[in-house]
């Protein structure tokens, strides 16, 4: 028998006992919301460059169990379409985020979920429970480990957390699933390398690579492999190796059925930038309205500590060369946003973060990190742009936006709009009039099939 240490038993427990009846109806609601969101998301980056190689990178099967890689509907092997498919999910940085202590992506992880249930043939209802699971605890680690200031990247947890879904759908018992939780941790530590400096395409593909290695280690452990005992508390494991020998208390699951669960909390984005980026662009938005960029000779962008390292620190932010590093910088998003009135995929087609009006305005930027604000977080965010005129008038905008605000989330009607502006190229009217019924009934459907049967491209 195994040897399972308390938190590995935590996570096992919670992930084999939760229930669909355990969900309140806004749990249910959120996983659909998810499922709509990410594959609208999916379907805007269709073409991009990364999910063109991975689609390429993945073998069409014949036999045996397969998922289906968006688009061309063609079975591949099911970690791989949890890579591909998660890609497209990823790459345009519009897809769900939760910042608390780290900082993650849950719906990176979403396609590898879908495609164990597909090649499983599980239900609709089975695949909320496992997207709540994979979201609790990807959002609960979020919250209590510093796996980033260690210098470790999100998918050391996305990886646990796809391979307990996963391990949910297949039909694991409680060692086999002690055994994909191994295997999902010990092989798989990744740096957060992925994030720092000037970006590459890797930096929309690392949490899609989580997916696939959590599925792997679902897969593994169903055919009997075993894997190293303690992969947290052991010497060398992952508190040892990763965290300077530190350990933490980490908890899963709400107090109550209507506590805060994970899938209800994270943030639908709006725009294709950072999440940390979000409300730098509302509030340049709220300055525009009050100022032309064209009139502004100098901005000062006041901010918290964590919105700075993130999106701030790194000198190549200030100036960037790639698509990955400037939707992860505050300065071209705040830029962007006053000069044309928003940020969209196009702003990133169109290479604007290389123009010369918005780099000189970056130029005359100064960013400050306030204690007040760094304070204020995770309960609530601050933002504070000061633009001073070319005649010397100083003219300001704040905004701040709360955890509640953040769960809250999007009206039903705002993520409609949002899903049809990403599948505008790839859907027509009709189509996308299907996949929102398909997927707002994903609970009562016996299988994913039929949604998946509708990304056809």
């Amino acid at each position: 028998m195994m040897e399972i240490d308390a938190l590995e038993g935590r996570i096992i427990d919670f992930a084999l006992g939760l229930r669909f009846e355990d969900l309140p109806p806004a749990a249910v609601r959120a996983a659909k919301m998810r499922v709509i969101d990410s594959i609208g998301v999916a379907m805007a980056a269709y073409l991009a460059p990364p999910a063109r190689i991975a689609r390429r990178l993945a073998p069409t099967t014949t036999g045996g169990r397969a998922a289906r890689l968006w688009g061309p509907l063609t079975p591949t092997t099911i970690d791989m379409a949890a890579f591909a498919n998660g890609v497209m999910v990823r790459y345009l940085d519009l897809n769900d985020a939760w910042r608390t202590k780290d900082a993650h992506h849950p719906s990176d992880y979403l396609p590898g979920i879908v495609g164990v249930a597909e090649a499983f043939g599980r239900s609709g209802r089975d695949v909320v429970v496992a997207l709540a699971v994979a979201y609790e605890i990807m959002c609960r680690f979020t919250d209590i480990v510093p796996f980033n200031t260690a210098g470790w990247d999100q998918p050391v947890t996305g990886a646990i957390a796809t391979a307990m879904a996963a391990g949910k759908l297949i039909g694991l018992e409680r060692e086999a699933m002690a055994h994909a939780l191994s295997l999902a941790v010990t092989p798989n530590l990744c740096t957060y390398q992925t994030r720092a400096g000037e970006l590459s395409m890797w930096k929309g593909c690392a949490g899609p690579n989580g997916a696939r290695n959590g599925v792997f280690a679902a897969l593994l452990a169903a055919e009997g492999m075993t894997g190293p005992f303690r992969p947290f508390e052991g010497i060398f494991g992952i508190w040892n190796q990763a965290l300077a020998g530190k350990s933490y208390d980490v908890s899963f699951g709400p107090g109550s059925k209507d506590g805060p669960w994970g899938i209800v909390q994270t943030n639908i984005k709006t725009f294709p930038v950072r999440d940390s980026c979000q409300l730098p662009i509302m509030t340049a938005l709220q300055l525009r309205a009050k100022v032309a960029a064209s009139d502004i000779a100098s901005l000062k962008i006041e901010t918290y500590k964590s919105a700075w390292e993130g999106a701030v620190k790194d000198r190549e932010l200030w100036e960037p060369k790639t698509r990955e590093t400037a939707d992860h910088s505050m300065l071209f998003s705040v830029i962007c946003a006053l000069i044309d009135g928003g940020i969209t995929p196009d702003s990133f087609e169109n290479n604007r973060f290389l123009d010369a009006d918005v780099l000189g305005l970056i130029r005359r930027t100064e960013v400050e990190v306030l204690d007040a604000f760094t304070r204020a977080t995770p309960a609530e965010r601050n933002c504070r742009i000061h633009a001073v005129t070319k005649s010397g008038e100083t003219v300001t905008a704040h905004k701040i936006v709360t955890l509640a605000e953040i769960e809250k989330g999007m009206s039903d009607a705002e993520l409609e709009e949002k899903f049809r502006r990403c599948v505008a190229r790839t859907f027509d009217v009709r189509r996308a009039d299907a996949v929102l019924a398909a997927a707002g009934a994903l609970d009562r459907v016996e299988t994913v099939d039929g949604l998946i049967d509708l990304l056809a491209v």
